[in-house]
């Protein structure tokens, strides 16, 4: 009897389909692993490009103050995390002729930077950390009493965490 030599057998396929299988049960969780890790770096990356435009414009208008205090302040969100969309206060100060409130849309011209997670950012601003200082002195010298400090964080992804100090 002649038998025709072309294609597979049924074990070699099983071999094959099992391999592969094999290398797919490594390959696929390692793949979510690195997509996830490029998420997370991505949002600290945005997080510093949201906590720097927050901290030059504090540092900008610090000098003015608003009442007793040389500095301007964090608008507080006590003891709450608040979400951070366009028209969200994060600065107050006084130049003399009223309280100016600082808007996220003051920082960047297009809104909040996004998520890469998709879900948003968050900020938190604790009541005991909006800063203070005083002028003091001849001549004049700002003594800081009180630094500042705010936290950011992506929404639904809270170990995505960045702090930061003026």
């Amino acid at each position: 009897m002649n038998r025709n030599t072309k294609g597979f057998t049924l074990m070699e396929l099983v071999v094959t389909v099992a391999i592969i299988g094999t290398l797919a049960a490594f390959a696929v969780p390692a793949y979510l692993d690195a997509q996830q890790n490029g998420k997370a770096n991505k949002a600290l990356e945005t997080m510093n490009t949201i906590g720097s435009a927050i901290v030059n414009k504090y540092t900008s208008v610090a000098h003015y103050g608003i009442g007793s205090s040389a500095l301007a302040q964090l608008n507080t969100t006590g003891s709450a995390w608040t979400d951070l969309q366009d028209a969200t206060v994060i600065i107050k100060y006084d130049r003399g002729a009223g309280e100016v409130n600082v808007v996220t849309t003051d920082l960047f011209k297009d809104g909040v930077p996004k998520s890469p997670f998709g879900s948003g950012w968050q900020i938190y601003v604790h009541d005991d950390s909006t800063g203070a200082a005083s002028w003091a002195g001849d001549p004049p010298e700002l003594i800081i009493t009180s630094v500042p400090m705010f936290k950011i964080r992506d929404k639904n992804q809270p170990l995505v965490l960045a702090e930061y100090t003026l």
